[in-house]
């Protein structure tokens, strides 16, 4: 009876944890879900801006005031973005097309950049599935 209520007390809070992260929708399939509820986020700029960046970024980068010159308004986000040195450390590159590990946005989205703060600042963070829909668009060579 003791081993009962000490599982139900150690595995209510858990239960009801996944309950709560069910409800917000998740992230189902290869590319996480969509954040606007639309259809599947893609590995393609138009997909990106308009489930992540769109919603998401340009809560800080936007207009002439964005973080870092970073600008992730739709229209300005590629040529923010593609082979464009951080002015954080101009040894970093924000998309280095073909490589995702050596493109500081994915180290700022996954936490592991050697400068600044991760994004999005303060969180909620991006679920992983979101990011290896960028990582997938940069190996793919981050077309605009």
């Amino acid at each position: 009876m003791a081993t009962q209520r000490w599982c139900r007390a150690r595995l209510a809070p858990a239960f009801a944890l996944s309950l709560m992260l069910a409800a917000c929708g998740g992230g189902g399939g290869d590319y996480g879900s969509s954040s606007s509820g639309g259809a599947m986020l893609q590995p393609t700029l138009a997909s990106i801006q308009a489930n992540v960046f769109t919603p998401i970024c340009t809560r800080c980068h936007t207009g002439a005031s964005a973080p870092q010159g970073l600008r992730l308004d739709d229209g300005a986000s590629c040529g923010n973005l593609i082979n464009v040195h951080s002015p954080q450390d101009s040894t970093l590159i924000r998309v280095v097309p073909g490589d995702p590990n050596a493109s500081f946005i994915i180290q700022k989205l996954e936490g592991t950049q050697t400068v600044g703060a991760r994004m999005p600042f303060g969180g909620p963070y991006l679920p992983q599935s979101t990011i290896d829909v960028i990582r997938q668009w940069i190996s793919d060579g981050a077309t605009c």
